[in-house]
């Protein structure tokens, strides 16, 4: 029988919202794919079950019909449960992993191969939608090498390294196209898919770090373009941009301005002028022309960053935006160093607004904040969602009205 493979959230999720209010944490992405991707491209062969919080299993059987969720095949007398949390530094040590052992990273369990008892209490665990905590089983345990990540810059520090080894991988046994229009430096470390479109005078930049152009990219002339990136399918990088390392543009975005070190999910859009830094950006999100966010202080001090109502000390000095998904920000808005916005929010103004802004969020630093409306923020993301030929499903908009209940009450 092939070996059967279960992703899972633990409780350590809860310290990486709001960006898995709408999604499970092995969702996130970082480098050129998701975290889960990443676990499970080495197993071809393996079946996978994705564990998830109860609230979010709905969204997730939408997403991955073909998959299970929360249940596993009748019969099974051993799983691997991987922690959707984990980044590890060689994807294919999970070969090694032997039975009834674990793997830690900082002592606490990423990875674990199950049978018997161990396994049993863990499948009931994962059928009621709980969050699976493996670090009491008693199995022997073993130290390996990754990132097990707690806060959501743990990604953006890991982003150029994962755009590195998700390259090596996703270019073997692959040619690039030919670029007769722009200038490529260190071509070996650039790869520009054959359906891209790149237009007269773009510098693509692989000196430092590789470059990855995915399908149907159109970039636009005067870009500038420095690696280690990764620019997804379908995006348009607008002219006169500048991409700069470390920076990761998931499907559908459209870019203009300057973006530095920053990881930029799904269908998003900073279409204009302005500076994006050190920051991670959701699904959906729209910033506004001229929009700015600072991601180093005056001080040069550390920066902090408020989770879950926690003030956390970065031990960076380098972070700039957390934007959750569905947010809005109108032109010429300023972010301070270590902001927080969380889902569904729409903000206006040139003062800087304040550090920690909870979802569903309307209005600005000048005029105060009040509650955006359910209605209007679900009728907005509708026609957001309408010009790119999506629409928002019937459980998502049931996740988001369960988050609007939960954070505005």
């Amino acid at each position: 029988m092939s070996m059967h493979i279960c992703i899972y959230e633990d409780s350590g999720c809860n310290n990486l919202l709001p960006m898995v209010y709408m999604r499970p944490v092995y969702d996130l992405f970082c480098g050129m794919v998701s975290l889960q991707e990443k676990l499970i491209r080495n197993f071809p062969q393996a079946s996978l079950t994705l564990h998830t919080r109860s609230v979010l299993e709905k969204v997730v059987r939408d997403r991955y019909p073909d998959c299970l969720v929360n249940e596993f095949p009748a019969g099974l007398k051993e799983i691997v449960f991987i922690n959707g949390r984990t980044l590890l530094n060689s994807e294919t040590v999970l070969h090694k992993l032997g039975k009834n052992q674990s793997f830690t990273i900082n002592d606490k369990v990423v990875a674990a191969r199950l049978s018997g008892a161990e396994l049993a209490t863990v499948i009931e665990t994962v059928q009621n939608g709980m969050t699976i905590d493996l670090d009491e089983t008693a199995i022997e345990k073993q130290e390996i090498d990754g990132v097990l990540v707690e806060y959501i810059w743990d990604l953006i520090q890991a982003n150029s390294d994962q755009i590195r080894s998700d390259f090596a991988f996703a270019t073997q046994g692959r040619g690039s196209s030919v670029n007769d229009n722009g200038t490529v430096i260190h071509n070996q470390n650039v790869f520009i898919d054959k359906t891209a479109k790149i237009m007269p005078q773009v510098v693509v930049d692989g000196s430092n770090g590789p470059v990855f152009i995915d399908r149907d990219v159109v970039i636009q002339p005067h870009v500038y373009i420095q690696g280690p990136v990764y620019i997804g399918p379908s995006v348009l990088i607008k002219a006169g941009a500048q991409i700069y390392s470390g920076s990761s543009i998931a499907e559908g975005c459209k870019i203009g301005g300057e973006v530095n070190n920053s990881i930029i999910l799904p269908w998003s859009n900073k279409a204009h002028g302005g500076y994006l830094g050190s920051s991670y950006v959701g699904s959906w999100v729209n910033i506004g022309a001229g929009t700015n966010n600072s991601n180093l202080k005056n001080n040069y001090s550390v920066v902090k960053v408020t989770v879950n109502g926690e003030v956390i000390d970065t031990g960076l000095q380098f972070m700039g935006l957390i934007m959750g998904d569905h947010s809005k920000c109108g032109i010429n808005t300023t972010f301070n160093t270590g902001t927080s916005v969380g889902i569904n929010c729409n903000l206006y103004g040139s003062a800087m607004h304040e550090k920690h802004i909870p979802s569903f969020t309307w209005g600005s630093a000048s005029d105060g904040y009040t509650t955006y409306k359910l209605e209007k923020a679900l009728s907005v993301n509708k026609i957001v969602m309408s010009r790119r030929k999506k629409s928002l499903k019937k459980n998502d908009e049931e996740l988001l009205q369960n988050i609007f209940q939960l954070t505005i009450g």
